[in-house]
């Protein structure tokens, strides 16, 4: 096989060509040729068992040239991509074949150039903006948690009074109304919600307080961000109380944390601990999450990077499609959203630009601190990760490195873990 690379810098396409000639095309043509003759059907005679001379007359170098293209294409891509240039693609290259006769093919696998960056500085930077936090966690919040494990828990039993309070499970029918209309969504059967869970609208719940079995009303007003058709609007609900029952947890001590099974936790005392610090981790990994990205934002800043226009079109196209399909979680077609709103998919697609254009941004910028810094994890790092997993989820390492996680996706996290770890200690 032989190689070339160009770039169509106005274009801010790349191109990689690989011809096939000699003995390797010559196999691939013969194996074509083989490949459509035993898949040619004439009446009379079984799939591949017509007369060679009889086969000949429908095989033609349209078809058989073609199975030969196909036979040696991930060859070909994976004989370019070995090859040293600085052609580099940033998106998936489209093949197509450029010439192809009976002793050599041409292959051409074009795609978008890598945008060119010019990394500003991502050490030292200093700003009023990066703030470095210590948490801790409060009583409140180790009792939220806890509570989250007692409910696995938790028993019912029929209130003898019926009367709803927070904490209950309330099984009810219901309809809402505005202005005395029944609205689409707003009905429900047999609905079973826990008092106190804020499951519904902000006010439902608080409401549902006090009321007993059988029928009542109440009244509430749809927050500012529901669906257009609902949004600030007031409305009326019918509701007929079916059952209400009693929720009793279990008790906060030794027993509770035995039940939970959890790794290396036996005493109530254990579980404290051990939600404590993960509800510290979990607020100092969203922090460092958030100042990495603000620095992220001052590197981008301070760089210079030439976006091909194809790169962002590209971006805003899949960003459309994650957007298309959270209007669709929301009961929506893209055309009754666009009506609703009054937005064209030129405006949509224009407010995406600035998210498209940063995400790509963010990329190169990581890509270009990843590669100078050489990020690499070690065998123990790799092992200690797997071991963590085991340990969070309850199963075997081997399981999780023969099923779930090969350690290609572990090595990549534990990089990208290395990467923000990198872009925090280094700066504010």
């Amino acid at each position: 096989m032989k190689f070339n690379a160009k770039k169509l810098v106005d274009q801010g396409i790349g191109i990689w060509t690989v011809t096939i000639d000699g003995n390797e095309w010559e196999n691939a043509v013969k194996k074509g040729k083989n490949k459509v003759a035993a898949s040619i059907k004439i009446d009379g005679f079984r799939e591949g068992k017509a007369p060679k001379e009889m086969v000949e007359k429908y095989l033609t170098p349209v078809k058989y040239l073609n199975a030969a293209v196909q036979s040696v294409m991930a060859k070909a891509w994976d004989f370019a991509k070995e090859q040293k240039t600085d052609v580099e693609p940033f998106s998936s290259p489209t093949p197509t074949p450029t010439k192809i006769s009976e002793k050599s093919c041409e292959l051409e696998f074009r795609f978008d150039l890598k945008p060119e960056i010019e990394i500003g500085e991502y050490k030292g930077i200093k700003s009023k903006d990066l703030v470095k936090e210590d948490f801790k966690a409060t009583k409140e919040e180790i009792e939220t948690a806890i509570n989250q494990y007692r409910e696995r828990f938790a028993l019912e039993k029929d209130k003898e009074d019926g009367v709803i309070a927070k904490g209950d499970v309330a099984v009810f029918d219901f309809e809402g109304f505005v202005d005395g209309v029944a609205f689409k969504g707003g009905k429900g059967l047999d609905f079973r919600l826990v008092i106190g869970s804020n499951q519904m609208i902000p006010g439902f719940e608080d409401e549902l307080i006090g009321k007993k079995l059988g029928e009542s009303k109440i009244n509430v007003t749809f927050p500012k961000d529901y669906t257009p058709e609902l949004s600030e609007k007031k409305a009326e609900f019918v509701i007929n109380v079916k059952s209400v029952k009693e929720r009793i947890l279990p008790e906060k001590d030794d027993e509770l944390a035995k039940d939970l099974n959890l790794p290396n936790i036996k005493t109530y005392k254990e579980l404290e601990n051990s939600v404590k610090e993960q509800i510290i981790t979990q607020k100092t990994q969203t922090s460092k999450n958030a100042f990495v990205n603000k620095v992220i934002d001052i590197i981008i800043e301070n760089s210079k990077i030439q976006l091909p226009k194809s790169a962002i079109n590209k971006e805003i196209d899949n960003l459309y499609k994650e957007f298309e399909a959270r209007v669709a979680n929301e009961k929506l077609t893209m055309k009754e959203y666009k009506k609703k709103t009054g937005l064209t998919d030129e405006a949509i697609r224009a407010e995406l630009f600035g998210d498209a254009k940063r995400k790509i941004c963010s990329y190169l910028v990581t890509d270009k601190v990843r590669n100078n810094e050489k990020f690499e994890p070690t065998k123990e790092q790799v092992e200690e990760k797997y071991s963590k997993l085991a340990a969070q989820f309850g199963i075997e390492v081997d399981y999780i490195k023969n099923t779930i996680l090969p350690e290609v996706q572990v090595r990549e996290e534990i990089i990208r873990e290395q990467l923000v770890d990198f872009l925090y200690e280094n700066n504010g």
